[in-house]
């Protein structure tokens, strides 16, 4: 089993396995989505708008990290960012694990603090590892299997937490310690990609003089049209304990249940991205931001928690087919030494996602107060139908384009 590239400079299997162990942990944010509603009853004297910045504070503070991060990648490693990211996201996630009689919440929105610096250290590594060492066919079937696997540790620390807060509201942290399975993984194989990224910059500097290739202006564009679908998709997340609570429809445990429906969409539209990407090519993005639409209805309307699911379910599937579209699509017209970068700022637009949903529900309900809790589903479906006809009117075609040498 070795542990570097081939002679060839092509990716081992246990190479790959190691990059990929990396999105096992990218959704260590999601950890507490279930155990919202049971922090809203041991925190009595807390609003609903502050305990869920428990889930969504992540997200912010993940953004200029992540930046960061993707900018000095090419210059502290991606492997040593990955497991410095992994190891500060988990333990200090874990730790409030230790403190269940605890009645302030600063402590809980402190932790998550430390879970946003380590989760933007190490999210933009894996991306920007499959778009630095592979190319075309390859690099889309591994975006879309890294999303997979993403999502299916999604469900995984989701089912965790979600029955741990059924023995006790700080239980639910446990499940951050599964991170350091993955974590051991990288450590052990994940490639290096500084090299590569350096040589190419090397190459560039040779061929084209000193000066640094500039970022696509599209690069904003797609930035904030992920944003905005993705954005439409983490809010039901993060919503759906308290919605399912408030209707009476769910407990924490089958709320969990739920929400890992959309996991289960992103897996099977990770397995089935590359053909998305030859059936519907440009049109890609347009498509999916209508069935983020269609995924939203059922999440309105739903009378039972079935119902509920399917909705999530397709959001899950819609929402991944986007946000990899536009991360395959950035990695088309990004210059190969730029890529970290761009990562990195792609990354935090889907970080970004978690910490805008409770303001976006919060202002849902200051709109459509008499609607409580549901205002936020017509809301979304507003936002999801501009990026759907926007896409439709103008398709994304930097998706089907060759990456720059």
């Amino acid at each position: 089993m070795s542990m570097r590239r081939n002679s060839n400079g092509a990716l081992t299997t246990m190479n790959v396995i190691g990059i990929l162990a990396l999105f096992c942990t990218m959704s260590e944010f999601a950890i507490l989505t279930p155990s919202i509603a049971a922090f809203s009853h041991h925190f009595a004297d807390t609003d609903i708008t502050t305990i869920m910045l428990a889930n969504s504070i992540t997200g912010i503070v993940s953004v200029p990290v992540s930046i960061a991060s993707g900018a000095l990648l090419p210059k502290i490693g991606f492997k040593p960012a990955a497991i410095a990211g992994i190891l500060i996201m988990t333990v200090g996630g874990a730790y409030p694990f230790l403190m269940p009689d605890i009645t302030d919440y600063n402590l809980i929105i402190f932790s998550r603090v430390v879970v946003g610096i380590g989760l933007g250290i190490m999210f933009p590594v894996g991306n920007a590892s499959i778009i630095a060492l592979c190319e075309g066919e390859q690099r889309s079937r591994l975006l879309g299997l890294g999303i997979t696997i993403q999502f299916v540790f999604n469900i995984i620390y989701t089912t965790v937490a979600g029955y741990l807060t059924e023995i006790g509201w700080n239980y639910s942290f446990l499940a951050y310690l599964i991170g350091f399975v993955p974590m051991v993984i990288a450590l052990l194989w994940m490639p290096e990609a500084k090299g590569v990224v350096r040589a190419k910059l090397a190459g560039q500097v040779k061929t084209k003089g000193a000066v640094k290739p500039k970022i696509p202006r599209s690069i904003a564009g797609y930035a904030l049209f992920a944003l905005a679908a993705w954005t439409c998709v983490v809010t039901v997340q993060v919503v759906t304990s308290s919605v399912l609570d408030w209707r009476g429809l769910a407990g924490p445990g089958e709320a969990a249940l739920v929400i890992n429906c959309c996991g289960i969409g992103t897996i099977l539209c990770g397995l089935l991205f590359p053909y998305l990407v030859r059936w519907f090519k440009a049109r890609l993005f347009g498509i999916s931001a209508a069935f983020i639409v269609i995924g939203l209805i059922p999440c309105l309307l739903a009378p039972s928690s079935i119902v509920y699911a399917l909705g999530v379910f397709i959001l899950g599937f819609a929402g991944s087919a986007f946000f990899t579209a536009a991360q395959n699509a950035t990695g088309n017209v990004t210059p190969p030494e730029r890529v970290p970068f761009v990562s990195g700022i792609m990354t935090s637009m889907m970080n970004l996602g978690p910490f805008l949903a409770p303001y976006v529900f919060s202002c849902s309900m200051l709109l459509l107060p008499a609607m409580g809790f549901d205002a936020v589903f017509p809301v979304l479906i507003v936002i999801a139908l501009v990026v759907c006809v926007i896409g439709l009117v103008h398709p994304m075609r930097a998706l089907m384009m060759r990456k720059p040498e």
